[in-house]
């Protein structure tokens, strides 16, 4: 239902000569960070052997290389379509795994407390997370 209310397929695509083979699909995937899904209309590629993420900063569907599904149960395929990244649901574990708990103090509703809330061996750049936290509770 949400793949058809976005519409990816009407969105005109300039940025690849081989337009027959990148389109832009409907994504539900995770985050680079692995705490949220995100969905988007990207141009479909094929992934190797990791989990699909949205990369919101270079704004490209890739790999996410702390996130090998090959070693997830159930593990993913060597390769599949990233459109198709929902057929993978232990990807989506990792967000649970992963998730950020936003609070705000009684004193001063504007003033975050955050408490980032990671399981992940892999995840780095805690000061990144903390500032996208704070910029996601700004736009709320």
């Amino acid at each position: 239902m949400a793949a058809k209310n976005m519409n990816c397929g009407a969105i005109k695509q300039n940025c690849s000569q081989s337009s027959n083979r990148h389109h832009f699909q409907y994504h539900c995937v995770i985050n680079a960070w692995m705490n949220e899904t995100l969905e988007v209309c990207a141009l479909n590629r094929t992934i190797f052997g990791f989990c699909t993420e949205y990369n919101v900063m270079g704004r490209v569907i890739q790999e996410n290389y702390y996130a090998y599904c090959k070693d997830l149960d159930p593990p993913c395929p060597s390769f599949y379509n990233s459109a198709e990244a929902y057929k993978y649901q232990s990807c989506y574990q990792l967000v649970k795994k992963n998730h950020q708990k936003i609070e705000y103090s009684n004193e001063d509703i504007k003033k975050p407390v955050i408490h980032v809330l990671s399981t992940s061996k892999g995840l780095h750049g805690d000061i990144a997370v903390i500032f996208l936290s704070i910029l996601h509770a700004c736009v709320l």
